[in-house]
């Protein structure tokens, strides 16, 4: 997710309310007269809100929010004010406001006639304005801006200000404040200083404490923000200025309050120091702005208070007669928790389930009130996964608002101060905590006294205090501080200059061990700092020592006997373990000759030399228990103890062996700005999570140069690495095996990564195959094959499973996704670009060093990251490239880029490019890169094949190589970055001479080559796209000497001469608006592959037929004037034939039914095309054929059947109003769009069919396309002898219609040559009569009986004693005349499982039954007669279907068949049932009046038994037949048998 800290923070109404809101025009936000009114406002004391920084998209935030929270709306009426959208939204809100809120609204016309604007807008509300308020018509500006200022702040109480929202911990400042004053009060003026660091809340506290004391005195005045009205305006606004506006205000205000004051005659300030008055002046930065204003005591009457607050304790402050300095200091927990809790989540104590996240973002802010407000506004309304991304961010991307606020007072120090604090910052872990002698005696001897006054001025600026006398800085300003001293030094914040910093007595071990282990450490490629200074160094601690220190990553203390002698080494520890505790560094401890207890407890030898040390230093004592401490911690820190000279040399090895584990220096250098790599780094780390297999898994990352494969891997690699026994990163394998016996070195540093102490050298390639295979699956490792691009480094590294121990993880990234496939890899991850957000963020970070873009390039970068095309590496290089460069230079590169792209760019992409073995392959890739992008694959395929390639396997590698794309249309797409690196290679191989180029495709080159006549033999294709509107003309003779086109694009261009200059190596042929009215019959085309003249204006192709074998496509589309098609017979092989929008075309050539190879009729909107060809039927291979639009075809023919692999019909919009009976009978058709059905052929047959059946039925297609078969009830055929004859000759139709539903209200006889349903036994059915086929139900035989109810029981499958006890039970059941759920049988038995549903239909999930398999299914259809209804002799089951949806699977029976089908038909049913799958039952029953009430399915399990049971088949068997014979009677036996007459009987009645 991209993260915008900025976007939340910068708009200040998250936090506050305001006492004004100006609405102005767009246009006019620097205007003099705006400009002047806000700073007129401010100067009373106004809290506004000037909304000249916010972009359009967010001013409904505004509306919303600022509008409402404001006291009065000021609307600056001007001569273009209703001409803005946002204008008039914000005029609507306001007047919504004032309605709503009885907020007060003051127009201002300004040099506009009130009644010109009120005109002209429809915000009637606004006319009430003109009546209760005098509007302000400027002339004279200043005088008007005063009048103005002093109507609102008569509307507003000035007096009061707003303080804060949520003003936490603002009362007990002011408790205390008010208490100073008390104490201190006199008859004097009392002046007082509110100091603090920035955002600690000084402002905020100050008007608090002027709202509640302000009543006390005559004359009140809050000047605020001098520091940035100073900012705003540097010139015009001298400081003078401020001063003169004070004493104005004051003058004013002695006028009025002084009852004896004459202003003719005394001197006016004479009268001030009569006036009580309270001044507060907000913000003072500088001791310049303290000479100028007025801050004396001479100069107010007894009782006055002056307030200043300040970031700087300056040293006027004495001289200005100063009483007292009040510091607010940051929040305490509780404080912070509060205000926190408000930002975040609205409320004053924070969602329990947040606890540690709130503690993370509470440590950030440190206490400041600036940053909890921030950080809780950002975070609001967020999830927790967000919460931990954005807190997360904060580390690296801080708020900048909260930053600039704090810069402020870095930016103002001296040079030596901003040296000094750029050191404390940088080295805070050190001077956290350090008692204030301490600090200073090490800064002293540092730098003397220049280094201690600079500590004072930070101290005084708010950067650094001592509580307690304990040294304390703030922690976004150590980060602050932190980053400019690293971006001051060059070195990246993940990046410290030393590995290890080593300790030592110099005298004790230098010459031996010491030099000894420091070899030992950089011959192991840790670099270390050691100091070969001596004891002549002196025992001045110097600051790049401290340096060394803080910027190593581990310390080794070498404490040897006499190390605690040493005040160097004390104190060096000390720093040492101060790093240590404050988790900053690692410490390992060597005791050298020495036991820990001894340095732990300062005793024996070791603990001689230190009381030695204090005995002769007595100066030193006041260290002596910081000492003693350091000594007991680091004395009771794991370390190694070296006691025996002879072992020397194994301790050394084995405290390497130690630091290199503890220096983690497997972790890899990510990226300066990781944008967008934590979330792909999740989805990662999710797969590995879902593999829940114990085997080594391999996972590939696949995706283009540039896109950031490596940088995803190395991130995933720093997350997960400590998990494993081993691990390895093989970073650019492509590169290294190029090196000589690359592999070989690569062999050997993987066994050596994963065994880090391994003495074995592998010899040879083979050898190290067999090495690895027998080592690598000891140990759980994590290896990751960076930029493979040959099996043959797979085999020689990671060869299969098999080489790894169980859940190791080996991580694979390539371009070639064909290599994952070689290795049977587990799971693929395709790198995609950035998303839109993180490549402006990405851009931004490396064009101008921040996260969004400056506001005059955004339009520019824009286009820039569109060119770049999310890709990281181009976004990288490209801003880089701009930084620091002027808005001209960006469109100068910018248009660069597009005809010549960035080198280094360049060079990373066409790493793939020369990755392509075959020539072939490289030139498939520039012929889609020059003219393919955007075309169908398989056309393009079939292209390339005629030019000689291997199109298939060629785009297949370039689709494994990410080199091209295929969207889902079919479409070949290509990263522009890669399209322009093809063409790059192309320019770079002549770039003086086009004609030399073998493609060309940049049209002024093009046309300078045709108009030229430069053309030669190197030429292979050329692309030449102009305007249709104005088409240039050109020579065909220009053609001449190019032998080799295979390749001609052409639009917006008339060719004029000889067609034979064409080249008949010509295989693709697109001229987009071709003026001709036929083609050339010079124009020898018998190569052409494929010919597109789209918008021609061909009236006929070709005069005179030519055989033209090869080709495969012809597209004439959007040709208006074409009237015939061509003679097809002269195109055997042609594949598609597209006639698209041919408005004049009114006949097809009967020849078109020579095309056996066509696949593809695009005839749409040829609106005179009135008849297809009889011809056109026979196409057998034809799979789409689309005549929507055709709007005077009216017929399609029944001999549509003869279009076997016709899979596409889209014939809507014509003037067809039948659908062939044929269609149905088309096997593979797949998608239909006729008569107003559309859709999948299985979801459009069941309508269609239904229209045929009622014809009359005014229900719409639409509604039945969508009905699901379980809803489905029978359909009524009306009761007349034309209806069923057309229902007869429907049904002839349909042999293989998967479900016909019908019901009769008469006798209806269907004839024996119809097989409703594609039974396995069609065989059976036909020498049945037609009354035992057809059934029959006649008001004749209707009887009287309300409730009667009865069955039928359908057996599948083989017999089995489970079926028989089934049955049995079911018989029983029914002759006991039991009600309700008589049938239903019990699930208690564990041979049988029953499934019920209401109605005709029942679903279901096939169980998993352990230890038997499924044997056969019995189906009762309980159903129900209406009132006076019995039926007679007949078949009343009329189809049956089972639908298998997890197989998509559906098998289909007629009624009348389903006795005849044998124990192995019935087994292609019930093998397909699987445990799991979904499966619903529909059964059919034709007759009039009957019901189904209820479908019951059971599975039956169990084992065969005896043959005589077995030789029995299965079939159908009604209630009525089973009390007919005791013994269950089976339809079936012999194929000619009758059924027989069932008799009915009553049921008591069924309870729905």
């Amino acid at each position: 997710m991209s993260f915008n800290p900025q976007s939340t923070f910068n708009n200040p109404y998250r936090t506050m309310m305001y006492d004004v809101y100006i609405s102005f025009e767009l246009h006019y936000p620097s205007h003099p007269f705006i400009s002047l009114l806000s700073a007129a406002l401010k100067r009373a004391g106004l809290h506004l809100f000037l909304d000249n920084y916010i972009k359009p998209k967010s001013k409904d935030l505004i509306l919303s929010t600022v509008i409402k929270g404001s006291r009065v709306s000021i609307i600056v009426f001007t001569t273009d004010f209703a001409s803005t959208t946002w204008s008039l939204k914000e005029l609507e809100k306001i007047m919504e406001c004032r309605s709503s809120k009885r907020q007060v609204v003051v127009p201002v016309f300004y040099e506009v006639d009130p009644l010109e604007v009120l005109n002209k807008i429809s915000e009637k509300r606004c006319w009430i304005l003109w009546k209760e308020l005098q509007p302000i018509k400027p002339k004279d500006r200043s005088k008007n801006i005063d009048s103005i200022v002093g109507h609102v702040t008569s509307l507003l109480d000035s007096t009061a200000l707003f303080v804060a929202e949520h003003p936490v911990g603002v009362n007990s400042h002011v408790h205390d404040l008010i208490q100073l004053l008390d104490s201190k009060k006199s008859d004097g003026v009392l002046i007082m200083a509110i100091w603090g660091m920035g955002g600690i809340g000084k402002t905020t506290v100050a008007k608090a404490l002027y709202n509640q004391i302000s009543h006390n005195f005559d004359v009140r005045k809050f000047v605020p923000d001098i520091d940035e009205r100073m900012e705003d305006f540097p010139r015009r606004w001298p400081m003078g200025m401020i001063e003169e506006e004070i004493l104005l205000f004051l003058k004013e205000q002695v006028a009025k309050k002084a009852s004896n004051f004459d202003s003719t005659r005394v001197i006016w300030w004479e009268g001030i120091r009569c006036v009580k008055v309270l001044l507060v002046l907000d913000n003072v930065r500088s001791e310049k702005e303290l000479e100028v204003l007025p801050v004396t005591c001479e100069c107010f009457g007894p009782g006055s208070i002056i307030i200043i607050t300040t970031r700087i304790k300056h040293d006027r402050f004495n001289e200005t007669g100063i009483d007292h300095v009040y510091r607010v200091k940051e929040m305490d927990f509780k404080e912070s928790v509060e205000l926190f809790s408000w930002s975040a989540f609205k409320k004053e104590t924070p969602e329990r389930t947040y606890g540690s996240l709130v503690n993370r973002a509470l440590e950030y802010s440190d206490g400041l009130p600036l940053a909890l407000v921030a950080v809780g506004s950002v975070l609001s309304e967020r999830s927790r996964a967000e919460w931990e991304s954005l807190l997360d961010r904060l580390k690296r991307f801080p708020l900048e608002d909260v930053w600039q606020v704090l810069r402020k007072s870095i930016d103002s120090l001296g040079y030596d101060m901003k040296q000094m604090f750029l050191v404390l910052a940088y080295l805070s872990h050190f001077f956290i905590g350090m008692d204030r002698s301490h600090v200073n005696q090490l800064l002293q001897k540092a730098g003397g006294d220049v280094a201690l006054k600079a500590l004072k001025g930070l101290e005084d600026h708010s950067l650094v205090s001592f509580e307690d006398d304990k040294f304390c800085m703030n922690r976004l300003i150590q980060d602050i501080g932190r980053e400019m001293y690293l971006e001051q030094s060059s070195m990246k914040p993940q990046q410290r200059p030393y590995d290890v910093f080593l300790s030592f007595r110099g005298k004790d071990t230098r010459s031996s061990f010491v030099s000894h282990l420091h070899a030992s450490l950089e011959n192991a490629g840790i670099y270390v700092f050691k100091d070969d200074g001596g004891v002549e160094r002196g025992e001045n601690v110097l600051i790049s020592l401290l340096k060394a220190i803080g910027e190593s990553r581990i310390s080794i203390i070498i404490l040897s006997p006499n190390y605690a002698g040493s005040k160097w080494c004390l104190q060096e520890l000390e720093d040492i373990m101060r790093c240590h505790n404050n988790k900053t560094q690692q410490v390992l401890p060597v005791f050298y000759h020495v036991d820990p207890s001894e340095v732990r407890n300062q005793a024996d030898k070791f603990g001689e030399a230190f009381e030695e040390f204090i005995k002769k230093n007595p100066q030193n004592r006041d260290r002596e228990q910081d000492w003693r401490k350091a000594l007991r911690d680091v004395g009771s820190t794991a370390g190694f103890v070296v006691q025996n000279l002879r072992n020397e040399n194994e301790d050394i090895k084995k405290i390497v062996e130690q630091v290199t584990h503890m220096l983690d220096m497997d972790e890899l250098f990510v990226a300066n700005h990781p944008v967008g790599v934590e979330s792909r780094v999740e989805e990662l780390i999710e797969l590995f999570k879902n593999h829940q297999s114990e085997d080594p898994l391999l996972l590939g990352i696949w995706g283009m140069g540039g896109i950031g494969k490596t940088t995803i891997a190395k991130a995933v690699y720093n997350k997960i690495w400590r998990q494993f026994d081993g691990r390895c990163f093989l970073l650019n394998i492509r590169e290294a095996w190029e090196q000589d016996n690359g592999g070989l070195h690569l062999q050997q540093q993987l066994l050596s990564s994963v065994y880090k102490s391994t003495k074995i050298k592998i010899q040879n390639m083979e050898s190290g195959k067999s090495i690895l295979e027998k080592r690598l699956g000891q140990k759980r490792i994590l290896l990751v094959l960076d930029d493979v691009d040959k099996l043959e480094q797979l085999n020689a590294l990671a060869a299969s499973h098999e080489w790894f121990c169980p859940r190791s993880i080996i991580i694979i990234t390539t371009r070639d996704e064909g290599l994952l496939s070689c290795l049977k890899i587990d799971r693929r991850y395709k790198m995609e670009g950035l998303n839109e957000e993180e490549s402006v963020e990405l851009f931004s970070w490396h064009a101008f060093k921040e996260p969004r873009p400056r506001e005059n390039f955004a339009e520019l970068c824009g286009e820039v990251i569109s060119y770049c095309g999310s890709v990281p590496l181009a976004l990288e290089v490209i801003g880089s490239h701009l930084f620091e460069r002027g808005t001209e230079e960006w469109k100068s590169a910018l248009n660069k880029l597009k005809s010549i792209p960035n080198k280094e760019v360049q060079k990373k992409l066409k790493i793939s490019f020369d990755g392509l073995s075959d020539d072939k392959d490289r030139e498939i890739f520039l012929d889609i890169a020059f003219f393919f992008i955007g075309m169908d694959k398989n056309d393009v395929t079939d292209i390339l094949n005629g030019c000689g390639h291997s199109a298939e396997i060629g785009i297949s590698i370039l689709l494994e190589r990410c080199l091209v794309t295929v969207d889902s249309k079919n479409k070949l797409r290509m990263h522009g970055l890669l399209r322009d690196m093809g063409r790059e290679i192309i320019r770079e191989s002549s770039p003086t001479a086009p004609e030399e180029r073998s493609r060309l495709w940049h049209s002024e080159e093009v046309l300078d080559v045709l108009i030229k006549e430069l053309g030669t033999k190197a030429t292979e294709g050329i692309a030449l796209n102009l305007s249709r509107m104005n088409p240039i003309r050109l020579k065909i003779e220009a053609f001449k000497y190019m032998r080799r086109l295979r390749l001609l694009q052409l639009a917006g261009v008339k060719l004029d001469g000889d067609y034979k200059h064409l080249s008949t190596d010509l295989r693709w042929l697109c001229w987009h608006g071709c003026p001709s009215r036929y083609t050339n019959a010079n124009f020898d085309q018998r190569n052409l592959v494929a010919i597109d003249l789209k918008y021609s204006y061909l009236q006929h192709v070709w005069k005179k037929g030519q055989m033209m074998n090869k080709l495969k496509i012809l597209n004439l589309s959007h040709s208006e004037h074409l009237t015939h098609t061509p003679d097809f017979s002269y195109l055997p092989n042609l594949k598609k034939l597209i006639l698209k929008d041919c408005p004049s075309l009114s006949s097809i050539s009967h020849t078109i039914g020579d095309l056996k190879q066509i696949l593809l009729i695009n005839l749409k909107d040829c609106k005179r095309l009135q008849v297809l060809p009889k011809s056109i039927y026979k196409l057998k291979s034809l799979k789409t054929l689309i005549l929507s639009g055709c709007t005077k075809i009216d017929k399609l023919e029944e001999d549509l059947e003869q279009m076997k692999s016709l899979t596409a019909l889209m014939a809507d919009n014509t003037a067809i109003t039948k659908v062939p009976y044929a269609l149905p009978r088309l096997n593979n058709l797949a998608y239909i769009s006729l008569c107003g059905f559309e859709g999948l052929s299985r979801n459009v047959f069941p309508s269609i069919i239904w229209s045929w059946t009622s014809p009359t039925n005014n229900l719409s297609p639409q509604m039945h396309s969508n009905l699901d078969l379980s809803n489905l009830v029978s359909i009524m055929v009306p009761n007349s002898r034309s209806s069923h004859a057309g229902l007869s000759s429907i049904i002839k139709e349909l042999p293989k219609v998967q479900n016909l539903q019908l019901e009769c209200g008469s006798q209806l006889k269907i004839s024996v040559s119809v097989n409703l349903g594609a039974t396995p036994r069609t065989s059976h059915v036909s020498n049945m009569n037609s009354s035992a086929l057809g059934g029959s139900c006649s008001k004749g035989d209707i009887s009287r009986s309300e409730n009667s109810l009865n069955f039928i029981l359908i057996q599948m499958g083989m017999n089995c004693l489970s079926t028989k006890e089934l049955s049995d039970s079911i018989l029983q059941k029914f002759n006991s005349s039991l009600a309700g759920n008589c049938l239903l049988p019990a699930n208690e038995n564990p041979d049988w499982l029953s499934f019920n549903s209401e109605g005709s239909s029942v679903s279901f999930e096939v169980p998993q039954v352990n230890g038997r398999s499924l044997k056969g299914v019995i189906l009762c259809i309980i159903y129900s007669s209406s009132s006076n209804i019995i039926a007679s002799e007949g078949i009343i089951l009329k189809n049956m279907m089972i639908i298998n949806y997890t197989k998509a699977t559906s098998h289909v029976y007629e009624g009348d068949t389903l006795a005849s089908l044998k124990n192995k038909d019935w087994q292609s049913v019930l093998s397909n049932l699987e445990a799991g799958d979904k499966v619903q039952v529909v059964a059919v029953v034709l007759g009039y009046g009957f019901t189904v009430k209820k479908t019951i399915v059971s599975l039956i399990y169990g084992d065969p038994i005896d043959q005589t049971m077995e030789e029995k088949d299965e079939g159908i068997v009604s209630g009525d037949e089973m009390l007919a014979d005791e013994n269950v009677t089976v339809h079936g036996g012999d194929e000619n048998e009758e059924f027989k007459l069932l008799r009915k009987r009553k049921f008591q009645e069924y309870d729905d």
